[in-house]
């Protein structure tokens, strides 16, 4: 009987991944994988790069994710929150200690996020392929 593999160990060296860093997610490159780390390097726009080494479960492949501040969700926007995705009610807006409020179309509770997070969204742009494969613009 075989286990199931874990999120980290469907990464591989160059893929492109989200890295969840004090509750806020960044762009990265997978540099190296490990039973207990995944090594990474973060796009920060500047020539010099940032190399970090992550816990396993701080990591998602950004396939099929973008990345957007909390401040910009829209309505309709569809979060991922762990492995539940839930859509967007209304625009965020400011709640109690300066938190910002996120209210959702299944009537749950609303989320507080922080008013600098990052949070991953479905990415619904289509991919665009030639001859089967994957053109990626990074």
């Amino acid at each position: 009987m075989t286990s199931p593999l874990q999120p980290h160990q469907m990464l591989r060296i160059g893929q492109p991944v989200h890295v969840n860093h004090h509750a806020s997610w960044l762009p990265a490159t997978v540099t190296c994988v490990a039973t207990r780390h995944v090594g990474v390097t973060y796009h920060h726009g500047v020539p010099a790069q940032l190399a970090d080494t992550v816990l396993p479960w701080a990591v998602r492949p950004a396939d099929g994710a973008q990345l957007r501040p909390a401040r910009r969700i829209a309505t309709g926007d569809r979060v991922i929150f762990g492995s539940t995705v839930r859509t967007v009610a209304a625009p965020p807006y400011n709640g109690r200690g300066g938190w910002l409020v996120l209210q959702f179309t299944d009537s749950a509770q609303p989320a507080l996020i922080h008013p600098g997070a990052v949070l991953r969204l479905i990415d619904d742009t289509p991919q665009v392929t030639v001859d089967g494969r994957s053109l990626t613009t990074h």
